[in-house]
């Protein structure tokens, strides 16, 4: 009898776990396996990854992975705090969880956004999120609740975790917001450049899981540089390009936001891979005069040839929610035998920007070549409007230049 008893209580159980099983919606995109993932761990012990996933039917959805030194639980445990959010996440006001439902690890969150800019403009906003922790697959997802506040049209988040083996954890964090649809910042924003949305989105899914990483290991990641001193300021070296050679194959972007420097200055790479000739490339890129024609920032290039190299002056121009025109003149020099071509400003000349370093690096493969472009541009010293949206919004000058670099490659592939 007693036998019997253990039998009815197990089946239960079971019975109940079973009727507690939630299935991922279909309409979050694939995580990518922990196999292609791996490959990784070299370039994220220096950099958050992105990545931009395109898939039938679903709307393009951002995903930035990290590794942080902690094991999954840890990691895990920091994340579902949602009530500490504004402890550490940039912008986040307040979170508070109305509704939890732990029968099915569900709950129903409001989330508050607010910063302020200038002279009393203060931008909020508030939306409630439906979100659902899987433990047994580590797998954390949240889209617009039934109820409650909501500004988005759409806006969804996926996360994954896996455990590296040894003590560390890569956090994968998907996400998707219809940004033009709330606020008089972001209409003004991508009403001028409609084209930065997929950009924005990759530096709102690369600054949450920094913040987690900010948090658990103690390093400032989300910074602005103070005074630079450009004679001591290093372009990250070529990557090993096996490390991401994987995610390239099955994306059509990685994005590298690398961690700051002795100087506080993070430098943003975008890399893409083309079926075309090295040398036609090469040709494509230092076509200045052409620049105007498909790089939507640049009003103007006047090109000059140098030993090993080249000098542009460039006007660039460009609108958010105020005009800002930059003029500067850039040396181009190439280096590693033909594969990198550096770029800097040119200090002797007249500039509206303090400092600018960028690079072209280029990797043959067995799949066609691989392009990167990697730059550190000081645009407070463009704008007095960024300078300001950059000392006041937490991650907004790491968002800009993150957008910047990966449009910048964006319109070269469509390009090629």
């Amino acid at each position: 009898m007693k036998k019997l008893t253990l039998i009815f209580i197990s089946a239960i159980f079971i019975s109940a776990k079973a009727e507690r099983t939630t299935i991922i919606p279909d309409f979050f995109p694939k995580i990518p396996p922990y196999e292609i993932v791996r490959h990784l761990i070299p370039v994220l012990e220096k950099a958050s990854v992105v990545i931009i996933q395109r898939e039938k039917d679903k709307p393009p959805f951002i995903t930035g992975i990290v590794l942080i030194n902690a094991p999954v639980d840890k990691v895990i445990g920091v994340v579902r705090e949602y009530e500490k959010y504004h402890e550490f996440v940039p912008n986040v006001s307040q979170v508070k969880v109305m509704r939890r439902f732990p029968e099915t690890g569900t709950q129903i969150s409001e989330y508050n956004i607010g910063f302020n800019i200038a002279l009393g403009l203060k931008f909020t906003i508030t939306y409630t999120l439906e979100q659902t922790y899987l433990e047994d697959e580590r797998v954390i997802f949240g889209s617009p609740a039934k109820v409650g506040k909501q500004v988005f049209g759409d806006v969804r988040y996926i996360e994954k975790y896996y455990d590296t083996g040894d003590g560390r954890t890569i956090m994968i964090y998907s996400a998707y917001a219809d940004l033009a649809s709330f606020g008089l910042l972001s209409k003004l924003v991508y009403r001028a450049f409609p084209e930065l949305q997929i950009p924005s989105l990759v530096a709102v899914s690369t600054l949450f899981p920094e913040a987690v990483k900010e948090r658990i290991e103690g390093k400032k990641l989300i910074v602005e540089p103070g005074e630079i001193d450009y004679t001591k300021v290093k372009i990250p070296e070529r990557v090993n390009i096996a490390a991401i050679l994987p995610l390239l194959r099955i994306y059509k972007s990685v994005v590298l936001s690398w961690y700051p420097d002795e100087n506080m200055i993070r430098f943003f790479s975008s890399f893409f891979l083309a079926n075309k000739d090295m040398d036609y490339i090469k040709s494509v890129i230092t076509d200045f005069k052409a620049w105007p024609r498909f790089f939507k920032l640049v009003e103007k290039a006047d090109p000059e040839v140098i030993p090993n190299g080249y000098r542009v002056k460039f006007e660039l121009k460009y609108k958010i929610a105020f005009p800002i025109e930059i003029g500067y003149t850039a040396i181009y020099e190439w280096a590693d035998e033909g594969k990198r071509l550096k770029c800097g400003i040119d200090r002797t000349e007249k500039r509206d920007i303090e400092g600018m370093l960028c690079v072209w690096d280029l990797y043959r493969s067995d799949h066609g070549t691989i392009i990167g472009y990697t730059e550190f541009s000081d645009l407070r010293t463009g704008s007095f409007f960024l300078k300001l949206l950059m000392e006041k919004v937490s991650g907004f000058g790491i968002g800009l230049r993150v957008a910047l670099v990966s449009a910048f490659s964006e319109m070269l592939r469509k390009v090629l």
